[in-house]
């Protein structure tokens, strides 16, 4: 029951969080913004989020702060509600920033929730949270384009009212479990170092993080500087995140089975050609390209949460808020240098340089000696 509350909230939060990259070509024509600005508008609101989740997390490992898991989402759902109704971009600027704070408090709460009670079926659980934040994603383009296109940019504040609906019943949900017991975690191991294999995988992380950050905020610009509408932008978009989802759930179950860096660098090696294919691929084989890149691409990421956790068991919170926020916030950096790019050589052979990040991850996690089955067990 509470995976299936914390998917709810993951889904609320993230879909709403996904309002700003299928309202780009709206947006870029309503306020004149240059591919620069939308790379800088996009890096503001990821670096808020990463720059404060390793310090969320880690007060999370001192003290439980399940509260969060609501306040997060309702901030991210007021304040992207309110993005069709920004008259300037400083406007813009200032909802963006607070959606990414809401972000980075519902993040680190939540995965340290899901993997509270150290279940051996540790990857399904997290790729099942991390499904709702894919579907919540995936289904915001279907959401907010028809509404935006029947009503217009400056009624999407009324979106905010069935996204606050739903976390009210979430929070009540969750407020009427019953509360679980999990090991308590020893106070040393809330001080103990990281070790140092953990940055290997960090940084592997962090080089497909940025590629499917690049690729989701540009997707739907991509699709219609080739000549597609906005709802096929929207589409393509929706298609590659709902991709993600249903092979992150794949990707987990297998990983508790054959182990996390076989899992990951295999579906890694395998989203550079998918990519490369979408970025060329005829406008008619643009959604099966990218529900193949959208899936490879994203299935890493619960797998990796749990390998974190994993490799530093005891510091759940702050290597949830390094894999989750600190290394998607890098991402978000290089939304500006692949903008402001993009202007002077073009958007494709630009996305083409990303399209093979995953594939170096790939080939990074190959150094990566992971923790072996029986000492991933002692600390259950």
């Amino acid at each position: 029951m509470r995976a299936g509350l914390l998917f709810v909230g993951h889904a609320v939060n993230d879909g709403y969080g996904g309002f700003f990259a299928p309202l780009l070509p709206l947006l870029i024509e309503r306020l004149d913004l240059s591919l620069t600005t939308v790379g800088l508008l996009g890096t503001l609101r990821i670096l808020t989020n990463s720059s404060l989740q390793p310090a969320l997390g880690h007060l999370i490992d001192r003290a439980e702060r399940p509260s969060l898991v609501v306040v997060g989402p309702l901030l991210t759902v007021i304040a992207m509600s309110f993005v069709g109704r920004a008259a300037n971009v400083a406007t813009l600027v200032a909802l963006l920033v607070v959606a990414g704070v809401g972000t980075a408090l519902f993040h680190p709460a939540a995965a340290s929730l899901v993997t509270a009670d150290r279940s051996p079926r540790a990857g399904l659980l997290m790729a099942f949270f991390s499904a709702g934040g894919a579907v919540g994603s995936a289904l915001a383009p279907l959401a907010v384009i028809p509404f935006a296109t029947a009503f217009s940019l400056e009624r999407t504040p009324w979106l905010a009212l069935p996204g606050a609906a739903l976390i009210a019943a979430f929070a009540l949900r969750l407020r009427g479990l019953p509360r679980e017991a999990p090991p308590p975690r020893p106070h040393a191991a809330a001080r103990a170092p990281i070790p140092a294999r953990f940055f290997i995988l960090w940084t592997a992380i962090m080089l497909a993080a940025t590629s499917a950050v690049a690729f989701s905020s540009f997707l739907a610009v991509l699709v219609t500087e080739r000549g597609g509408s906005a709802w096929l932008g929207g589409a393509a978009l929706s298609t590659f995140l709902i991709s993600g989802a249903a092979v992150e759930f794949l990707a987990g179950n297998l990983s508790d089975r054959h182990g996390r860096r076989a899992i990951m660098a295999s579906s890694l090696a395998l989203a550079t050609p998918f990519l490369l294919a979408f970025l060329r691929a005829p406008t008619a084989f643009l959604l099966p390209a990218a529900a193949l890149g959208g899936g490879f691409s994203l299935a890493y990421s619960p797998v990796g949460v749990v390998a974190a956790h994993e490799c530093a068991p005891g510091r759940t919170g702050l290597v949830s808020g390094l894999v989750m926020g600190l290394a998607w916030g890098i991402g978000g950096i290089t939304l500006t240098p692949i903008g402001w790019l993009a202007d002077r050589y073009g958007l494709v052979p630009v996305m083409t340089v990303v399209a093979f990040l995953p594939l170096v991850a790939a080939a990074l996690l190959l150094f990566y000696p992971e923790p072996s089955p029986h000492r991933v067990a002692g600390v259950s």
